[in-house]
This record gives structure tokens, C-alpha cells and sequence, in this order.
């Protein structure tokens, strides 16, 4: 099918359907962006193969974006605990561990206080996961948490969009 141009007027008239595969441009629905949230507890920190359960992002998706918010301040014994957030496989193996919010952005000072809100910069926010689909992982860098809630929100886009 094809286009025809009127003549001084600027206007284009097409025949039959058009395949543009977005040369141009178009609007971008909600369903683009995808978004995970996961919420947990100080007692019971996402862990990629602990239920085969998780949430999962898909392989080759980008990562656009990763936000920590704390629900209630998480304490510790030793008050130098600081939060790793980043993905493995469903089978534990890491993508990277660290790789949406590293430990010096997520430290005790920080994560101790309730309503603050943490945007990473870890080395999987920007880019792609990988050949691997990644499952939240969340570890603490000592082992001694007493009390603390967050959410942990994701956006994403998947390959080919």
C-alpha cells in the first residue's frame, strides 16, 4: 500500500494498512516500563532460591531504575550493618549482588530511619541483567539485624521494546 501527497497542501492520504515499526516514533504505553516491588522484613530478606517463588526479571531486560524505601528503621547489634541489594538466578547464582543498590548507599545510618528513600546506582541500573533472569537478593553486610522493614521497587524494560 501506499501514500499519496496532495499537492501544496502538506497532507498525505494512505491506502491500506502501514507496517512502521515505530520508524517514526509513537506513543508508548504503561505496559512498556514494568515495575516490581517487593516488601520485606528485617527477619526474612529476599533470597533468590530460598522458595522458587520470587519475582523475576526477565533475561536481556534493562533495568531502569532501582528504589529503596524504608517502611520502619532496621537496627542491629553492631550499628554498622549496611543493605546489599542486587539479583540472582532463581538457583542462587549471582548476576550481581550489589548490582541496584550497593552498601554504601544503603548504609545503617541510612537504612535506620524510617521514610527515607534510597535511588541506586548500582552497576545493573542503566544496563542490561544479562543472560540470566535475576531474582531480588538482599544481604546484609553483618548478620545481626534486630528490627527493619523496606520495599524495594524496580522498573524495567524487556528485550525487543
Amino acid at each position: 500500500m501506499g501514500y499519496e501527497n496532495t499537492a501544496g497542501l502538506g497532507v498525505l492520504n494512505h491506502y491500506g494498512p502501514v507496517t512502521t515499526n515505530q520508524k517514526w516514533g509513537g506513543r508508548i504505553d504503561d505496559e512498556v516500563v514494568k515495575v516490581a516491588s517487593w516488601t520485606f522484613n528485617y527477619n526474612d530478606l529476599p533470597d533468590a532460591d530460598a522458595y522458587k517463588l520470587g519475582v523475576s526479571i526477565p533475561a536481556y531486560s534493562k533495568i531502569i531504575s532501582a528504589r529503596l524505601e524504608i517502611l520502619t528503621g532496621f537496627t542491629s547489634t553492631s550499628t554498622t550493618t549496611d543493605l546489599d541489594i542486587g539479583l540472582q538466578t532463581s538457583a542462587g547464582v549471582e548476576v550481581d549482588n550489589d548490582g541496584l543498590i550497593t552498601a554504601a548507599q544503603a548504609t545503617q545510618t541510612v537504612i535506620a530511619t524510617r521514610g527515607n528513600f534510597v535511588t541506586g546506582t548500582g552497576a545493573l541500573v542503566g544496563a542490561s541483567i544479562g543472560a540470566n533472569a535475576g531474582e531480588l537478593v538482599v544481604t546484609p553486610t553483618a548478620a545481626d539485624l534486630l528490627t527493619g522493614k523496606a520495599r524495594v521497587i524496580v522498573e524495567y524494560i524487556t528485550e525487543g521494546v
